[in-house]
C-alpha cells in the first residue's frame, strides 16, 4: 500500500439544518426541551421546524421581536404574512424605523388579531381575517354567537341576513344584555352606533378585550387573551389604509396595555434589563454562531497540527514499527506479570478483608445487641403490650358491637350450666348408696393411716437415741466375733506354716514355666540381638586392620596413581582413535554447543535490557527529541524568513472560511426566522416559568429571580378598589342579615297572632296594631344612609365623655374577640342556667354580630377559636363521655349559625345535590319504606285499585306474618337494596369531596377530638373519633339531608314522599355514623347489619382523614399579635342596642367570666360604668348601626419580637429598592458593591416615580409601621441604613453572612407568594360576600312576599268585618241613632261602613271625650259627634248642634294614625284644630267595637 506524501484532509461540508425527521427521532430523548421540539415537529404542519438564529429584539424591550419587511410579495387574501422567504434580508432591518408612522395602525391591527383569536377560541369556528373583521362585526352576529357559546343553556335568537339591516341591532342588544349580567363596568362598554355605524370600532375591540379579562377573572373561561404585538406582520398598503381610516375617524385610541392589571390579573413580569443582562442576552442569542465559529477555528488548528504530526510519523515508520513491537512485547509481559501478581494479591487481600469485615461486623453487632439488650427487651415488651392492648381493644369493640347478643349468649350458657349441674346432682343422689359405702371405707382407712402416722412421728422424734443404741449393740457383737476368731487361729498355728510353704513352692514353679514360655515366644528377637553383637565384633576387627594399613599410605598412593595414569592414557588413546573415525559428527556437535552458548548469552543480555527498559526508553526518547528539535529548528528558520507571507495567506484563508460560514448561517437564519421565534418564545416562557417556580417552591431563590418578581408586592389601584368594595359589601351584608332577622321575627309573631285571631283568641285590633308597628317592607327596617353617613365620633354629636365611652367599647369588643376564654366561660354559664330558647336565639345573633357573621378571615379565625375554647370548657367540666353526649351546649347554637354560609351551602350542594336529584327527586317510583306492615298494606291497596275487588289478604295481621308474604318480602328486599345503594353513593361522594369541606368544620371536629382524647385518656381513640363523627353527622350533614331545600341543596320544595324517603336514608346513615348495628328497635333493618359493619370501618377512615388539617394559625396566616402591629385596624359594624346588650350581659356575668379580681376585663367594665346610663347618653349618636375601629386594650400583652419584626420589615423594604438599583450574584456582593453615579440616578428615578408625594403607586411594605422615610434618603444613606439593620439582625440571630444573607431574599419570596395568596383569598372572600348578599336578597324577597300575603289577609279581614252585617240590629224608635239613620236614608248619604251619632256628654261618660274647648260640660248634652266610615280604615268625625253642622268641626282620622299613636304611647289626640281632645285607647276601642265587630251591640 503506497504511503501518502501530504497532509490528510479531514474537512467536510457542514450543514446546520435540522429537518423534521431528525426532530421526530428526539421524542425518546431524556432532555425535556428536545422532546418538546419533537412534538412540535410531529404536529402535522408543513413548516420546516429547524433551529435558527434568534431574531433581533427591539432595543430596550427584551423579548419583543423587531419587525422586518422581508418579502415584497403581497398576500393575496390573508393579512398576516409570516416570513417564509428563501433569502435573509439584512437590508430590511430598518423597515420598522421607516414605517414608524404606521405604528398606531400596526398595534391596532395586532389588537384586532388578538380579539379575533379569542373569539375563535370561544365560538370554535373561524371568522373573517383581521382587516375584514371590523366590517364583519357590524351585524352583531359574531357578538351574539359569543353570548350563545358562553351561555349554552339559554336560547339566543340571532338575526342573520347577508345585507346589513337595522334588525341586526337586536344581536348587539343581546350582547349588551350579557355585559350587564356579568357587570362589565361602563368604562369599557360601547354604544350601538359605535359598531353599527362604525363611529368608534376601536372601542368595540377595547370592549372585547375587557370582556375577555373579566370572564377570565370570574373563571367563566380558562384562558387569557393573547398578546400578538410584535409577532405579526402586515403589508404596507394594509397599514397605510388602516392608518388613514384612524386619522379620518379622529378618535382617541383606547389604552390596551393596562387592562389586565385593571381586572386584577397578574401581569407578566418584565424585569428591567441591566447592562450585564443585555450583554448576557446578546451572547446567549448568538451562542450557536459563536460556538460554531470556535469549533471551526479549533477544527482548522487541529487539522494543521494533525497533518504535521502524520507526516513525521510516516517518515519514522520503520522505527515506530520496531519500537511498537518491542513496546507491545514488553508491555504485554509486564501486564501479564502484573495481572498475575495483582490477582494473587487481590484475592488474598479480598479474603483477608472479607474475613476482617465479617468478624468486625459480627463483633459490632454482638456488642450493639449486648448494649441494647435492655432496650430490646423493653421494646419487645412494649410491642407485646401494644399487641395485647390492640387485641383487647378489638375484643372490647367487638364485644361492644355484639353486646346484646353476648348478654343473651351468656344468659343461655349460665342456664345450661345450671341445668347440667342440677342433673348431675340428681344422678349422683340416685347412685349414692355404693358411693357412701366406699366413702365410709375410705374414711376408716384414713383414720387408721392417721394413727400410724402419729406413731411414726413419735419414732422420728426418738431417732437419735435409737440410732445410738443400735450402734453400741453392733459394736459389741463385732468385737465378740473378732475375739473368737483370733483364739481359733492361735490354736492352728503349725498347720498354717506348712500350708504356706506348699503354697510358695507351687507359686515359684508356676513363675519359671511362665518365663520359659515367654522366651520361646521371643525367639526371633533374640536371634537378631545375637547378630547385632556379632556385627559389632567384626567391625572392631576391621578398624584394627585399617589402623595397621595407615602406616603404609604413601606407598600405596603412588602405586594407585601410576595405575590410574596408565589406565587413563590407554583410554584417551582409544578415544582419540574413535574421534578421528567420527570427525564430521564432532564438528557438528561443536557448532550446536557454540550456538547454545550464544543463545544463552543473548538471553542474559535481553534480560539485562528488560531490567533497564525505562532507562533505555528515556535514552531513545532523548535521542529522537534531539534529532526532531534539530529538524524543527531548520523548519522554523525557513518559516521565519517567510513569516509575513504565511501570516497573510493564513489570514486570507481563515477570512474566506469564516465569511462562507457566516453567509451560510445568515441564509439559514433567514429561512427559519419564524421557527426561531417560536423556539425563543418557548425557551423564554420555560425560563420564566422556572424562575417563578424557583421563587414559589425553591428554597433559596437567587437575587435576579426576586428582582424580576418584586413588582408583585406592589398594591395596585385594583387591590385598593377591591378592599373598598369588600368593606362596602361586608357592611351591606351585616345590614341585610339584621333586616332579615327582624323581618323574620316580625313575620313569625304576625303568623302567631293571625293563628290566634282565627281561633278567636285575640281581636283584630291587636293584629292590626302589630302590623302597623312594623313600618312597611323588609328594606325599610334599617336605613343604609344613617350608617354610611354618620360618623360615631363626630365632634358635633359627641362630647368628650361620650367619645371616651365609645373608645372603651372598642377596647371591650377587641378583648372579647381576641380572648376567647371570656365568652367561652359565658357560653358555659348560659348552658348551666338553662337559659330559655328565645333568649338563646337572641344571644346567638348577638354573638354572630359581634364577629361580623364571620365574613372576613380574621373574624372567622377568632370565631373558630371561640367555639373550640367553649368546647374545651365544656369537656373539662364533664366527668364522663356520657355526660358530654347528653349536654345541650350553647356553642352548638353558634355553630348552627356559622354553617349557614355560602361556602357550606355550595359544599352541601356538591355533596348531596346530584345524589338527591338522581335518586330521590327524578326517581318518581322510588319507595324506601322499611316497615313490612306498611309495605303489606300498600300492596293490598294497589291490588284493590288494580282489580277493583276486595283483596283476599287480611289487613289485620302481625308484622311477622306480613313479612312472610311473597310480594311484601320481594318489595322489602328491594327497598333494603336501594337503601344500601344510596348510602354507598353518599359515602363515595363524601370521600371524594372531603377535601372541599370548609376548613372551619374540619378544624372544630379536630379540636373536639383532641379535647376529648386529652380529657378521657382511658377511652379508646377510635371510640372518641366515632363520637366526633356522629356529632358532625347530626349537626352538619343530617339537617341538610332531611331539609335540602333550606340548605340550597335543591331548588324546589319536596313532597311528603320525598321527605319520607330521605328520612329512611338518614336513618341508615345515622346508624352507621353512630357506629352501632340495628337492634330490637329496628328489627326489620337488621339484614343490613353486615353492610353497616363494613360501612362503620369505612367511615372511620373518613373521620380520621377529616380531622387531619393544619392549625388555624397556618390556615389563616394569623397569630395573636397581628392586630398589635397591623396598620389597618379591624372594624365592627354593630347596632347601638347590641352594644348595650353585650355590655349588660358581660357586666351581669363578670364573676363567672373574670374569676380573678385583677383581670383586665374587669378594668374595662369598671371604666364603662352602667350600661343603662351609657344607653341614655349615647343613643343621641345613632339609633341604628355604627362602625367601631377595634383597638387593643391590653398593652402589656405584646409580641416579644415586635421590635425585631419591625426592624426586619424595614430592612426588607430597603433591600427591595437596593436590588432594583444594583445587580450582583448574591445579596452580600450587592451590599459591599461601591455606589456609582448611575446607581444614584436610578434611585432618583425610583423616588420620583414611586416615592414622591403625588405618586399614586403604593410600593411593597408601604403599610408597614417604620420610623424612616425612604423617599427622603439618597442612595448611600439607604444602603447604609440597610447595612446597619442587617448587622443588628445578625446580632439577634435572624441573619447570617455565611449564606450571604439569603434569609432576607427567602423572606421576600415568601411575602411575594403570600401576597398572591392574599389576593386569591380576597377574591374568594368577595365572591363569598356577593353570594351571601344574593342569598340575603332572595330571602328578603321571600319575606316580602310572605309579608304581603299576611297584609293582604289582614286587609281582607278588615274589609270583611266592616262589610259584615250580622243580624239586623233593633233600634229603639225615636232615639237619636234611629233619627240619625232615618235622616241619612232620607238624604241618600248612608256611609258604606256605617255611621254612629253620640252626644258629647255620652262620650264623656264613656271616657272617650276629654275636653272640647269653647264649650262647657253643661253644654255637652246639646252637642253631637257623628263617627262614620265610607272608606276602609278611614273614619270621619263631625260635630253638630242639633241638625246644624258646626263650622270647622270635621276631621278625617285614618286607623293607621290611631294605631301608631297607641304604639307610641300617646294618651290623647286632638281634632278640629286642637279644639277637641279624645282618649286614644278608648276612642280606638269604640271604633273597633262599632266598625269591626258584629253589629249587635
Amino acid at each position: 500500500m503506497p504511503r501518502p506524501n501530504g497532509h490528510v484532509s479531514y474537512g467536510g461540508s457542514h450543514s446546520s439544518l435540522i429537518s423534521p425527521p431528525d426532530l421526530t427521532d428526539l421524542n425518546k430523548s431524556s432532555t425535556g426541551y428536545l422532546r418538546t421540539l419533537s412534538k412540535f415537529a410531529q404536529s402535522g404542519t408543513s413548516e420546516d421546524f429547524s433551529i435558527t438564529s434568534p431574531a433581533p429584539s427591539v432595543i430596550g424591550l427584551h423579548g419583543r421581536r423587531q419587525l422586518k419587511r422581508t418579502d415584497s410579495t403581497r398576500a393575496s387574501k390573508g393579512t398576516v404574512a409570516l416570513s417564509n422567504g428563501t433569502g435573509y434580508a439584512w437590508e430590511g432591518r430598518n423597515w420598522m424605523d421607516q414605517q414608524r408612522q404606521f405604528l398606531q395602525a400596526y398595534e391596532y391591527l395586532c389588537h384586532i388579531g388578538e380579539a379575533k383569536e379569542w373569539i375563535e377560541d370561544i365560538i370554535h369556528k373561524p371568522i373573517p381575517p383581521i382587516v375584514q373583521l371590523e366590517e364583519a362585526l357590524r351585524d352583531g352576529v359574531t357578538l351574539a354567537e359569543i353570548v350563545q357559546a358562553l351561555k349554552p343553556e339559554r336560547p339566543v335568537r340571532i338575526f342573520h341576513h347577508p345585507k346589513l339591516q337595522y334588525r341586526h341591532s337586536d344581536n348587539i342588544a343581546v350582547f349588551f344584555h350579557f355585559l350587564g349580567e356579568i357587570e362589565l363596568p361602563e368604562l369599557f362598554r360601547f354604544e350601538t352606533i359605535d359598531l353599527y355605524e362604525k363611529k368608534n370600532i376601536p372601542k368595540v375591540i377595547y370592549c372585547i378585550h375587557a370582556l375577555s379579562w373579566l370572564l377570565y377573572r370570574n373563571g367563566m373561561v380558562g384562558f387569557r387573551i393573547g398578546n400578538l404585538v410584535g409577532q405579526l406582520q402586515f403589508e404596507h398598503h394594509e397599514l397605510e389604509e388602516m392608518q388613514k381610516g384612524l386619522d379620518k375617524a379622529g378618535i382617541n385610541m383606547p389604552s390596551f396595555s393596562g387592562m389586565g392589571a385593571s381586572f386584577g390579573a397578574d401581569p407578566e413580569p418584565e424585569p428591567v434589563e441591566s447592562e450585564e443582562d443585555r450583554i448576557q442576552r446578546e451572547l446567549s442569542d448568538n451562542e450557536d454562531m459563536i460556538l460554531d465559529l470556535q469549533a471551526q477555528i479549533r477544527g482548522a488548528s487541529v487539522r494543521m497540527r494533525l497533518g504535521n504530526k502524520m507526516q513525521s510519523l510516516w517518515d519514522a515508520e520503520e522505527i515506530l514499527v520496531d519500537l511498537q513491537a518491542r513496546i507491545r512485547g514488553d508491555w504485554a509481559r509486564q501486564i501479564s506479570d502484573y495481572r498475575l501478581t495483582m490477582k494473587r494479591f487481590a484475592v488474598d487481600l479480598q479474603s483477608a478483608s472479607r474475613g476482617y469485615m465479617v468478624r468486625t461486623a459480627q463483633r459490632r453487632q454482638e456488642a450493639r445487641w449486648q448494649d441494647q439488650e435492655s432496650q430490646v427487651i423493653m421494646l419487645q415488651s412494649l410491642v407485646r403490650a401494644k399487641k395485647a392492648k390492640i387485641e383487647v381493644q378489638a375484643i372490647k369493640s367487638r364485644i361492644r358491637h355484639e353486646e346484646s347478643g353476648i348478654r343473651r349468649l351468656q344468659a343461655a350458657i349460665r342456664g345450661a350450666l345450671e341445668r347440667k349441674r342440677f342433673d348431675e346432682q340428681h344422678e349422683q343422689t340416685q347412685n349414692a348408696e355404693a358411693g357412701v359405702q366406699q366413702l365410709q371405707a375410705a374414711m376408716r382407712g384414713l383414720l387408721v393411716r392417721r394413727s400410724q402416722q402419729q406413731q411414726l412421728m413419735l419414732l422420728c422424734q426418738s431417732q437419735k437415741s435409737v440410732t445410738s443404741l443400735q450402734a453400741v449393740a453392733r459394736g459389741l457383737f463385732l468385737r465378740t466375733d473378732h475375739t473368737r476368731q483370733l483364739s481359733a487361729l492361735l490354736n492352728k498355728n503349725g498347720l498354717w506354716q506348712t500350708l504356706q510353704a506348699v503354697s510358695r513352692g507351687g507359686f515359684l514353679r508356676q513363675t519359671v514355666a511362665e518365663t520359659q514360655a515367654l522366651l520361646q515366644h521371643h525367639k526371633t528377637e533374640a536371634s537378631k540381638l545375637q547378630a547385632i553383637a556379632r556385627g559389632n565384633v567384626i567391625r572392631a576387627h576391621v578398624a584394627e586392620l585399617k589402623s595397621s594399613l595407615a602406616s603404609f599410605s604413601e606407598s600405596i598412593s603412588d602405586l594407585q596413581g601410576a595405575s590410574r595414569a596408565f589406565m587413563l592414557r590407554s583410554r584417551l588413546a582409544a578415544d582419540k582413535m574413535t574421534l578421528q573415525s567420527h570427525n564430521p559428527h564432532t564438528r557438528c556437535l561443536q557448532a550446536c554447543i557454540r550456538g547454545y552458548l550464544q543463545r544463552q548469552y543473548q538471553s542474559r543480555t535481553q534480560n539485562d535490557l528488560q531490567s533497564h527498559s525505562v532507562e533505555i526508553i528515556l535514552l531513545q526518547s532523548l535521542s529522537r527529541a534531539m534529532l526532531l528539535r534539530m529538524e524543527i529548528g531548520d523548519v522554523l528558520a525557513q518559516l521565519e524568513d517567510e513569516e509575513a507571507a504565511i501570516e497573510a495567506l493564513q489570514a486570507a484563508a481563515r477570512g474566506v472560511l469564516v465569511r462562507q460560514q457566516f453567509a451560510e448561517k445568515m441564509r439559514f437564519f433567514k429561512e427559519n426566522m419564524e421557527k426561531v421565534v417560536k423556539v425563543q418564545s418557548f425557551v423564554r416562557a420555560k425560563l420564566q416559568g422556572q424562575a417563578y417556580k424557583s421563587l414559589t417552591s425553591g428554597k433559596n431563590p437567587p437575587v435576579g429571580t426576586v428582582k424580576g418578581f418584586v413588582h408583585l408586592l406592589n398594591d395596585s389601584d385594583f387591590d385598593f378598589d377591591e378592599e373598598i368594595e369588600f368593606e362596602r359589601l361586608r357592611k351591606t351584608v351585616v345590614q341585610h342579615v339584621r333586616q332579615n332577622e327582624m323581618a323574620d321575627q316580625y313575620i313569625t309573631q304576625l303568623d302567631i297572632k293571625i293563628a290566634l285571631l282565627v281561633k278567636n283568641k285575640i281581636t283584630l285590633d291587636e293584629v292590626v296594631k302589630h302590623q302597623k308597628h312594623f313600618g312597611g317592607s323588609v328594606g325599610n327596617l334599617l336605613t343604609n344612609t344613617e350608617m354610611s353617613s354618620k360618623d360615631p365620633f363626630d365632634l358635633k354629636a359627641l362630647n368628650k365623655n361620650s367619645r371616651r365611652k365609645l373608645e372603651q367599647y372598642q377596647e371591650l369588643f377587641f378583648v372579647l374577640q381576641t380572648q376567647p376564654q371570656y365568652l367561652g366561660r359565658l357560653f358555659k354559664k348560659i348552658r348551666e342556667q338553662a337559659t330559655p330558647e328565645k333568649e338563646c336565639e337572641r344571644l346567638k345573633h348577638l354573638m354572630m354580630g359581634l364577629f361580623g357573621y364571620a365574613q372576613k378571615r380574621r373574624e372567622e379565625y377568632y370565631l373558630l377559636k371561640l367555639i373550640t375554647r367553649s368546647i374545651k370548657e365544656e369537656v373539662d367540666s364533664c366527668h364522663s363521655l356520657q355526660e358530654y353526649l347528653r349536654g345541650n351546649f350553647f356553642w352548638a347554637k353558634v355553630f348552627s349559625a356559622y354553617i349557614k354560609s355560602p361556602r357550606d351551602r355550595k359544599f352541601m350542594r356538591d355533596l348531596m345535590g346530584s345524589l338527591i336529584k338522581d335518586n330521590i327527586i327524578d326517581n318518581q317510583g322510588l319507595d324506601l319504606e322499611s316497615d313490612p306492615m306498611q309495605i303489606y298494606l300498600r300492596s293490598i291497596e294497589n291490588e284493590q285499585l288494580r282489580t277493583g275487588q276486595r283483596s283476599r289478604r287480611s289487613p289485620d295481621i302481625a308484622r311477622e306474618e306480613a313479612i312472610r308474604d311473597e310480594e311484601t318480602k320481594r318489595t322489602f328486599i328491594a327497598h333494603l337494596q336501594d337503601l344500601r345503594d344510596i348510602a354507598d353513593q353518599f359515602f363515595s361522594s363524601l370521600e371524594e369531596l372531603l377535601f372541599k369541606m370548609p376548613y372551619g368544620i374540619r378544624y372544630i371536629a379536630q379540636q373536639m377530638f383532641q379535647c376529648l382524647v386529652s380529657k378521657f385518656q382511658h377511652d379508646e381513640q377510635s371510640h372518641i373519633l366515632k363520637i366526633v363523627g356522629h356529632w358532625l353527622w347530626k349537626n352538619y350533614l343530617q339537617p341538610a339531608l332531611l331539609e335540602p331545600e333550606k340548605f340550597g341543596v335543591v331548588d324546589r320544595g319536596l313532597s311528603q314522599e320525598h321527605k319520607r324517603n330521605l328520612g329512611e336514608v338518614a336513618k341508615v346513615l345515622g346508624q352507621i355514623a353512630a357506629g352501632k348495628l340495628f337492634g330490637v328497635d329496628h328489627v326489620f333493618l337488621q339484614p343490613l347489619n353486615s353492610y353497616v359493619r363494613e360501612s362503620i370501618e369505612r367511615i372511620g377512615e373518613t373521620w380520621a382523614t377529616l380531622i387531619d388539617v393544619p392549625d388555624a394559625e397556618t390556615q389563616f396566616d394569623i397569630d395573636e399579635f397581628n392586630d398589635l402591629y397591623a396598620k389597618t385596624k379591624p372594624t365592627l359594624y354593630i347596632k347601638m342596642a347590641d352594644i348595650f346588650s353585650v355590655h349588660h350581659l358581660i357586666a351581669a356575668e363578670t364573676q363567672c367570666i373574670c374569676p380573678n379580681q385583677d383581670d383586665a376585663l374587669r378594668d374595662v367594665i369598671r371604666e364603662l360604668g352602667s350600661a343603662k346610663n351609657n344607653e341614655s347618653e349615647l343613643m343621641s349618636v345613632s339609633t341604628s348601626e355604627i362602625c367601631l375601629t377595634l383597638n387593643p386594650k391590653l398593652h402589656d400583652v405584646e409580641d416579644p419580637d415586635a421590635e425585631i419584626k419591625a426592624l426586619f420589615m424595614e430592612t426588607k423594604r430597603c433591600i427591595l429598592y437596593i436590588i432594583r438599583v444594583q445587580a450582583g450574584t448574591n445579596l452580600m456582593e450587592i451590599m459591599v458593591k461601591p455606589i456609582t453615579m448611575e446607581d444614584q440616578d436610578r434611585w432618583d428615578g425610583i423616588v420620583r416615580d414611586e416615592l414622591s408625594a403625588g405618586s399614586r403607586k403604593r410600593g411593597a411594605y408601604a403599610e408597614a409601621n417604620t420610623l424612616i422615610d425612604i423617599g427622603s434618603m439618597n442612595y448611600s444613606e439607604l444602603k447604609r441604613t440597610a447595612l446597619e439593620n442587617i448587622l443588628q439582625l445578625e446580632q439577634f440571630g435572624r441573619l447570617t453572612r455565611h449564606n450571604h444573607y439569603q434569609d432576607l431574599l427567602n423572606a421576600i419570596a415568601i411575602d411575594i407568594r403570600t401576597k398572591h395568596r392574599r389576593r386569591i383569598q380576597r377574591q374568594r372572600e368577595l365572591e363569598g360576600v356577593r353570594l351571601t348578599l344574593a342569598r340575603l336578597n332572595d330571602q328578603a324577597v321571600y319575606l316580602d312576599q310572605q309579608l304581603k300575603t299576611y297584609n293582604d289577609y289582614i286587609e281582607q279581614a278588615m274589609v270583611t268585618l266592616q262589610n259584615k252585617k250580622g243580624k239586623k240590629r233593633f233600634l229603639m224608635p225615636f232615639t237619636k241613632q234611629w233619627d240619625h239613620e232615618r235622616e241619612l236614608q232620607r238624604s241618600g248619604r248612608v256611609p258604606k261602613f256605617g255611621s254612629f251619632k253620640y252626644s258629647a256628654q255620652e262620650l264623656a261618660n264613656r271616657g272617650v271625650l276629654v275636653s272640647w274647648t269653647g264649650y262647657s260640660e253643661r253644654q255637652w248634652d246639646k252637642i253631637d259627634l257623628t263617627i262614620s266610615s265610607n272608606e276602609v280604615g278611614v273614619f270621619s268625625i263631625e260635630g253638630s248642634s242639633g241638625s246644624i253642622a258646626m263650622p270647622g268641626a270635621s276631621a278625617q282620622v285614618p286607623l293607621d294614625d290611631l294605631l301608631q299613636a297607641q304604639y307610641n304611647g300617646t294618651q290623647f289626640l286632638e281634632f278640629f284644630g286642637g279644639v277637641l281632645r279624645v282618649n286614644v285607647n278608648l276612642f280606638l276601642h269604640l271604633i273597633m267595637r262599632k266598625f269591626y265587630k258584629d253589629r249587635d251591640s
